[in-house]
């Protein structure tokens, strides 16, 4: 396609930033503004003005937008050889490649957070740490921590001490070992590992910079320190860095995303060029300036108003409900009303902070008889039956992967004990053996019984028969393994009354690796393992079927329906109560209902409930503050309470400067000992230590994972079973040790 024709349908900054040559350049880009269009219409450009496809790296958030992207790309050009890619999935592909210089062989197995908790868990009983105290996912958490805090095992290793920290320096020192032992990596080595190849090896980051002469990153707002870091380094040198974002969307910052990489983009590039895109082909006005209302209380912001030229539209609701039940009967009966007046289920979504807000919804939708989808819950490639075909799958192609060894070699069952395994591993462990070459070596086991040194020797020639088909089309081995390990039939045995689904699944295993030898260039049963580990939620999410989507505002970034309602606009839920202690945390919680409020097309319902039950009591709440700023002449109010004593009486929502109550210092646990073990002095409260398991009478049962400080103004952070991370102040937080 000419160059002329890639512009000819795009406004004047699309253009703008579509035609720029070289050098770096920052596109802000509002809400539905055209981005993805820009961004291929770009890449087109550069192809069509003679830059060769395989010089240029893009990268986005999704392996569904990749996906699109891809598509598109070549679509206008023909052209397959773009690499449009996730950071992780970039990273992987330069660790098969290169990472033998960083320790991994080129067929590593990729850990999920199942594996990584096993390797966890066997490390804590290696080393004789009380799991019941000390919790796995806790120490997860804070290895996690440690790696994107850049600090090295030895090091966290070396801080010592018996508590929690200590625990976990020890267990980061093993766990680092024993993946490298696996030849495995989890999702935070695939970047940290980069980062380090490259400043390790120059000669090799200098090859990926002059493959590479034009670098562009998607959803710029999101990208952490190591992401912001790989970008800069491989566009080093030509300069040709082009970054696409809106700071308003930026929604990460818990799992490190930095906004401030986009924010001081132009201050570490002061010639780079800057193209706003303010015009939205989303959303109607209406929709459009109560967003706009709203996310105009920020201060960390590059982008103005958006305006649209569809018109102004219905004008967003505020639903007042009486209790959550009242607000979920309410909501669905407005799905109804749509769906009678023609539009369908699939362009409807149903947005909460919360899984837990989906409770009542799912009731009332089947009351309503209205069928629906939550994304986000089990996972097709989470369920059972998968998992063990897969880990089959990660044997052949890793002999080293223990985790995935430990998970097929018994199933279907082969009359392999436990205890048997255990004589087995601390036989092979002195010797360095791995578990798949210790049942290879099973024979020379002594104290080992001959029935499972049988079963193990029929398994060992199992692998190794299935092995020699992975030369082969991808599918065929898939078919071997299921036909020669009997799955079918251990199925229908041990099924139970799932039996039927669990063997339907496995066909859509197959479907989905045969759908994916279609599109890759160069298929492989590692290429597909690769290619679901590191699928998100949405990406295994296809709108179609005719059903409601209910999904939590994280998940609909990137997303869009004619129809959207927010449930749960309340102080506590959003902005989470979490956020009350920073105003960056207020900003982020804001940028979140920014893009559930914009993902919305014609209609837009937001909700609260003036009274919720929490663990069997009722108690009032408080309005959103976000309600409350959205200027009034772009809403209508449709309050559905009685009089509650305690609620706000129907009218305009007002938000109390008082929000959210102080505390009553009745209402919390008495003295005891710091965070470091200093006492707090007369009248301090109790700090409970890391990895500890305690219980908060709203959110309910939890693992602390961090605190920071001593005494009454220690910040504890606890992940709670239901309520995800929530950050609390010692003094206030009434929390209760479980033992």
């Amino acid at each position: 396609m000419h160059t002329d024709e890639l512009v000819a349908d795009l406004n004047g900054p699309q253009r703008e930033a579509v035609e720029h040559g070289e050098g770096p350049m920052l596109v802000v880009a509002g809400a539905g503004s055209g981005k993805t269009r820009v961004i291929t219409r770009r890449v087109a450009h550069l192809i069509a003005r003679g830059v060769p496809a395989d010089g240029i790296l893009a990268i986005t958030f999704t392996n569904k937008a990749a996906g699109e992207m891809r598509e598109r790309v070549a679509a206008l050009v023909g052209e397959g050889r773009v690499l449009l890619s996730t950071f992780h999935a970039f990273c992987a592909r330069v660790l098969r490649i290169d990472g033998a210089g960083v320790g991994l062989p080129r067929d590593f197995t990729i850990y999920d957070r199942d594996d990584q908790l096993g390797v966890v868990k066997d490390i804590c009983k290696e080393l004789g740490i009380d799991t019941q105290h000390v919790q796995p996912r806790a120490l997860l958490a804070t290895i996690s921590r440690f790696k994107n805090d850049g600090i090295p095992p030895d090091e966290a290793e070396g801080r010592g001490g018996h508590g929690f920290e200590g625990a976990a320096g020890r267990v980061y020192a093993r766990y680092e070992k024993a993946l490298r032992e696996c030849g495995a990596a989890d999702f935070d080595d695939l970047l940290l590992l980069v980062a380090k190849l490259f400043a390790e090896q120059p000669a090799v980051l200098d090859r990926y910079q002059r493959r590479y002469r034009h670098v562009l990153i998607d959803e710029y707002q999101d990208t952490n320190l190591i992401q912001d870091r790989l970008a800069r380094d491989i566009a080093k040198g030509h300069g040709n860095l082009c970054v696409t974002g809106d700071p308003d969307q930026s929604i990460y910052r818990w799992r490190g995303a930095r906004i401030r990489n986009i924010l001081e983009f132009q201050a570490s590039y002061p010639t780079a060029k800057v193209v706003k895109l303010e015009q939205n082909y989303r959303s109607t006005n209406h929709i459009l300036s109560a967003a706009s209302g709203v996310i105009g209380h920020n201060r960390a912001r590059l982008m103005g108003p958006l305006w649209s030229e569809l018109g102004d539209g219905a004008k967003p609701v505020v639903l007042a409900a009486e209790d959550g039940e009242q607000e979920a009967a309410a909501v669905v009966s407005r799905v109804a009303e749509l769906r009678r007046g023609g539009l369908s289920l699939t362009d409807m979504a149903v947005f909460y902070r919360t899984n837990a807000l989906s409770r009542e919804l799912e009731r009332a939708l089947r009351l309503a008889n209205l069928p629906y989808e939550i994304v986000g819950t089990l996972e097709f490639y989470e369920r059972k039956e998968v998992k063990d075909l897969l880990a089959y799958l990660r044997v052949l192609v890793n002999p080293l992967d223990a985790i995935s060894f430990l998970r097929i070699v018994n199933t279907p069952t082969r009359g392999i004990g436990k205890t048997s395994l255990e004589r087995l591993r601390a036989w092979a462990l002195p010797q360095g053996l791995s578990p798949r070459e210790a049942a290879r070596r099973a024979g020379q086991c002594p104290d080992l019984p001959s029935a499972a040194r049988g079963a193990l020797a029929q398994l060992t020639a199992l692998l190794d028969g299935l092995a020699a088909t992975l030369g082969g089309p991808v599918d065929a081995t898939f078919r071997a393994v299921v036909a020669r390990t009997g799955f079918l039939d251990y199925l229908r045995d041990f099924g139970g009354q799932d039996g039927s689904e669990r063997i339907d699944n496995v066909g859509e295993l197959e479907a989905a690796l045969v759908a994916y030898a279609a599109h890759a260039a160069e298929p492989s049963i590692a290429g597909f393992l690769q290619e679901t580990a590191l699928l998100s939620d949405v990406d295994g999410w296809k709108q179609g079927a005719e059903r409601l989507t209910l999904m939590t505002l994280h998940a609909a970034k990137g997303l869009e329906f004619d129809a959207v309602f927010m449930v749960g606009m309340e102080e506590g839920l959003l902005p989470h109560a979490r956020a009350f202690d920073a105003e960056e945390e207020i900003e982020e919680e804001r940028r979140l209902a920014y893009v559930g409020m914009t993902r919305a097309r014609r209609h837009l319902l937001l909700s609260f409930a003036g009274r919720r039950a929490t663990f069997g009591t009722w108690a009032p709440t408080i309005p959103s503050r976000f309600l409350d700023e959205i200027p009034q002449e772009h809403v209508e109010h449709d309050d559905r309470r009685a009089w509650i004593a305690g609620l706000p009486r129907p009218g305009r929502l007002r938000v109390r400067e008082e929000r959210p109550r102080a505390p009553d210092p009745d209402d919390y646990l008495d003295a005891g000992a710091g965070a470091d073990g200093d006492e707090g002095g007369e009248g301090a409260r109790a700090v409970p230590r890391p990895g500890s398991t305690v219980r908060h009478a709203h959110f309910g049962q939890g693992v602390v994972v961090e605190v920071r400080g001593a005494g009454p103004s220690a910040r504890i952070t606890v992940r709670f079973e239901v309520f995800g991370d929530r950050q609390l102040v010692a003094e206030y937080a009434r929390l209760q040790q479980v033992f």
